[in-house]
C-alpha cells in the first residue's frame, strides 16, 4: 500500500502521504486525533486506505469544491462561501479532495456545514462525530506490455489495446481520473496481447492504411473512443454502422478536429452522469446546440459516437483549446512512445512538420552590444566555436506544450527518449522531502534566491546549495541520488566549467539526478548526455545567454517548479513574459513536474494595470492554463478571486478582472509569480498600494 495516514507532529489533524505520487498534504482538525483503521468498502468511490477520527472540524489549507453524496448520488457541490449553508442531519459522503489525492470523508447521523476561505476548504459537524477519511492514489502505470512486430497490421493490433486502459465508456472518461494509462508497447519477433489489455469491444473502429503515420497519427483518437485501428484504402471513424470520413490531405487536421469535437461533447454531457455539474463551457455550447444530455449520456460508445459525428463541428469550435501536440517519426522504432503520448491525450502529427531548420552559432547575437572585455556577461567562458549547432524549428502547433520524437533537436519544443518516458514511472520515489541540489560554479555570477524552489505551503523541499565544485565533486554530484539539479555557471563544448576544468557529462555512464536544469550558454549536449545516463529530464540552452536574461531564467525556473508548473509550461510562461526564452528547449518528456501544484490545477495570472479600473474596481487579469497528467485535459477548474465561472479545464487563455478589493490578498495567496504589465514579477514584492 502506498498510501499513508497518521496524526501530524506539529498540529492537530492528520497527515496524508502517497509514496507513489511523492506527495503528502495535511488535513487539520479542530483537536488532537488518533487515527484508527477503519474498512474502506463504505465508500461509494474506491479507496486505497481508510482511517477513523472523532472531530467536529477537517479542514485543507487550500481552496478545493466540496461535493456531498447521498447513496451514491451527488446532493450537493459547494464552490463558494455564498452557497455554504448546512445540510440536514443524515448520512453523507463529501468528496474533500486537494490536488495530490482523492479524499472521502464519510460522516454518519449529523448536520454537516461546508466552509471556505481563499486558502481553504472545510467541513464543520455541530458537535464531534465518528468521520472517516478515505484516500486514494492518483498513481497510473501500464497494467501490462503489448509486444508487436514491425509489420504496421500488427502496430495496429497494438494500438488497438489502448482503449483497454478507459476506465469507463461513458462521457465520464473526459475525467483525467477515468482514464488509465495505455499499455506499454515494446518491440518484438512476434504480435503478444496480454488478455488484461485486450482491445475493448465498443462496437467503434479506426480504418487507415497500413502504413506507420496514419497509425500513429490516429492513435489519441483511438484510445478516446475504445476504437480498433483496421486495414482500410481511406481513413474513417465507423461506428454504429455509420461511416466519419477522415481527410487523407490532412490526416493530423482530421483526426484534432474528431478528438477535440468528441471530447467537448462528452464534457457537457456527462453533466447527466453522477456529476452534474454546469460550466461554462456548457453555457457556450447551449447558445450553440439544444441538445438531450440524458438521451446521449445513456447510448452505447458507439451510439453515442456516431450521433456525435452527426453533429456539426461548428458547435464546438473553439469551445476548448488543446494543450499538446507530438512530431512522431513515421518509423517502428517509435512505437513504444506512443502509450506515453497517448496518456496525455496528446495530438500526434505522423510524419513530423516542420517549418525549416536554423543554425545556432555562439556569440554574435548573445553578446550583441556588449562590451567583449568583460567576461561576466554571458555564461560562456569559452572562444566561440567554429562549427554551429544546427536544430529544427517545428510547424507551429497552435498548442503551449510541444514534442519533438524525430530526426535533429528541435526548439521550441520537448525532445524526449522512449527511456526518458519510462524512467518518468519511476518518479517520484517515496513520500520523502523533495531534494534540489543548486550549484553555484563562477562566483562572478548573481546567485538568486533558493528559497523560490521551497515554495510550496504543504510540501518539505531540501534545498542544498553548493559553491564552485571541482570535476570531481560535480561528477559525484551528478551520481548522488537527487531529484532536481540546477547548475548555475558556464559550459563549454568541453563541458561544464569547473575550477579545474571541465567536466563532460558525455564521459559518465550513469547519473543520479532525475531532473535537471543547466543553465549556462549552449548545454544541450551537455544535457542530452544526462538524459542518455538516466535522467527524466530538463531545461537546457541551444545558445549563447546573456548572465542578466539566465538570472531572471533561473529564478523564474525555480518559482514555477516549486509550485508544480510542467516544463513544457514554463517554456511558455516565459514566452509570455517576453524573456529570451528561444534560447532554451526542452529535453525529456514536457509534462515531466516536479510536484503537483498546491491547488491542482496549474494557472498563471496575468495583470494589466495600464487600464484605469472603471466604476467597478475590477482589474482586467488574464488566466493561462497548463494541463497536465491527472490534472490534465478535462478536469473543473474553479477561482477563489477573479470574476470567473468554474469551467473546463483546458489549455484556454481566459479573459476575467480582479476587483481592486482583492489585490492584496490574491497577491498573498495566488502563488510565487504573476505576470504584472508583462513582466515577471514575485509576489512577495507585490501590493495594491503600488497600483493605486
Amino acid at each position: 500500500m502506498t498510501v499513508h495516514v497518521d496524526a501530524l507532529d506539529d498540529a492537530d489533524g492528520l497527515r496524508v502521504r502517497d509514496a507513489a505520487e511523492g506527495e503528502q498534504f495535511p488535513l487539520y482538525a479542530d483537536r488532537a486525533v488518533d487515527p484508527t483503521p477503519a474498512s474502506t468498502a463504505g465508500f461509494t468511490m474506491p479507496v486505497d486506505t481508510a482511517v477513523a477520527v472523532e472531530a467536529r472540524e477537517l479542514r485543507l489549507p487550500v481552496f478545493t469544491n466540496v461535493i456531498f453524496w447521498r447513496d451514491g448520488e451527488v446532493l450537493r457541490r459547494v464552490e463558494s462561501a455564498e452557497a455554504a449553508d448546512p445540510l440536514p442531519q443524515g448520512t453523507y459522503e463529501v468528496d474533500f479532495s486537494p490536488p495530490g489525492a482523492k479524499v472521502y470523508v464519510h460522516v454518519e447521523d449529523a448536520t454537516v456545514t461546508p466552509g471556505f476561505g481563499s486558502d481553504h476548504a472545510s467541513i464543520r459537524t455541530e458537535s464531534s462525530t465518528r468521520m472517516v477519511v478515505g484516500v486514494r492514489s492518483h498513481h497510473e502505470q501500464p497494467v501490462g506490455t503489448v509486444t508487436t512486430t514491425t509489420d504496421p497490421r500488427d502496430v495496429m493490433a497494438a494500438v488497438s489495446t489502448f482503449g483497454s486502459a478507459l476506465k469507463t465508456h461513458s462521457p465520464d472518461r473526459s475525467w483525467p481520473t477515468l482514464r488509465g494509462h495505455p499499455p506499454a508497447l515494446q518491440l518484438g519477433d512476434e504480435l503478444d496481447v496480454p488478455e488484461a489489455v485486450r482491445a475493448p469491444e465498443t462496437g467503434v473502429r479506426i480504418e487507415v492504411p497500413p502504413e506507420y503515420g496514419a497509425i500513429y497519427t490516429v492513435a489519441p483518437l483511438a484510445y478516446y473512443l475504445g476504437a480498433t485501428v483496421e486495414q482500410g484504402t481511406r481513413p474513417r471513424v465507423i461506428a454504429d454502422g455509420r461511416s466519419h470520413e477522415l481527410d487523407s490531405d490532412d490526416l493530423a487536421g482530421s483526426v484534432r478536429s474528431a478528438l477535440e469535437h468528441a471530447f467537448t461533447l462528452d464534457s457537457v454531457v456527462r453533466m447527466a452522469g453522477v456529476y452534474p455539474f454546469r460550466t461554462a463551457t456548457a453555457d457556450r455550447l447551449e447558445e450553440r446546440i439544444d441538445l438531450d444530455y440524458e438521451r446521449l449520456f445513456g447510448l452505447s460508445l458507439a451510439e453515442r459516437t456516431a450521433e456525435y459525428m452527426e453533429i456539426p463541428r461548428s458547435v464546438t469550435e473553439g469551445l476548448l483549446d488543446w494543450h499538446y501536440t507530438a512530431d512522431v517519426t513515421a518509423a517502428p522504432s517509435y512505437a513504444p512512445a506512443l502509450p506515453h503520448l497517448v496518456d496525455e491525450l496528446a495530438l500526434v502529427r505522423s510524419p513530423p512538420q516542420e517549418s525549416g531548420r536554423v543554425d545556432l552559432t555562439p556569440s554574435p547575437n548573445a553578446l550583441q552590444g556588449a562590451d567583449a572585455t568583460d567576461s561576466a556577461l554571458a555564461r560562456s567562458a569559452a572562444p566561440p566555436a567554429t562549427e554551429p549547432n544546427r536544430f529544427v524549428v517545428p510547424a507551429d502547433s497552435g498548442t503551449p506544450g510541444h514534442s519533438w520524437l524525430a530526426d535533429g533537436h528541435a526548439v521550441g519544443a520537448a525532445n524526449p527518449t522512449v527511456g526518458s518516458f519510462r524512467r518518468g514511472f519511476e518518479w517520484p520515489a517515496g513520500d520523502g522531502e523533495l531534494d534540489v541540489h543548486i550549484v553555484f560554479n563562477d562566483a562572478r555570477l548573481r546567485q538568486g534566491d533558493p528559497s523560490l524552489y521551497d515554495s510550496h505551503p504543504f510540501r518539505e523541499t531540501n534545498v542544498r546549495v553548493s559553491h564552485g565544485l571541482s570535476t570531481g565533486e560535480l561528477r559525484e554530484a551528478l551520481y548522488e541520488e537527487v531529484d532536481f539539479l540546477h547548475f548555475v555557471g558556464h559550459v563549454t563544448e568541453d563541458g561544464m566549467v569547473c575550477p579545474d576544468g571541465a567536466l563532460d557529462t558525455r564521459t559518465l555512464a550513469r547519473t543520479g539526478v532525475t531532473a535537471f536544469f543547466l543553465n549556462g550558454c549552449r548545454s544541450y549536449e551537455q544535457g542530452r548526455a544526462l538524459l542518455t545516463a538516466g535522467s527524466v529530464g530538463g531545461i537546457v540552452t541551444v545558445d549563447d545567454v546573456m548572465d542578466e536574461a539566465a538570472e531572471t531564467v533561473g529564478e523564474t525556473v525555480a518559482a514555477l517548479l516549486g509550485a508544480g508548473f510542467p516544463l513544457y509550461g514554463i517554456l511558455d510562461v516565459l514566452d509570455c513574459a517576453g524573456v529570451a526564452a528561444d534560447r532554451y528547449t526542452i529535453l525529456g518528456d514536457g509534462t515531466f513536474a516536479a510536484r503537483q501544484s498546491q491547488t491542482g490545477a496549474v494557472n498563471l495570472h496575468a495583470l494589466d494595470t495600464t487600464e484605469i479600473p472603471d466604476e467597478t474596481g475590477a482589474w482586467p487579469t488574464t488566466v493561462h492554463h497548463y494541463p497536465y497528467g491527472l490534472e490534465g485535459m478535462g478536469s473543473i477548474v474553479s477561482y477563489s478571486h477573479t470574476d470567473t465561472s468554474a469551467d473546463i479545464y483546458s489549455a484556454s487563455t481566459r479573459e476575467t478582472t480582479l476587483p481592486e478589493t482583492a489585490l492584496d490578498t490574491f497577491f498573498d495567496e495566488s502563488g510565487t509569480l504573476l505576470l504584472v504589465d508583462g513582466e515577471i514579477h514575485f509576489t512577495d514584492d507585490l501590493s495594491a498600494d503600488r497600483f493605486r
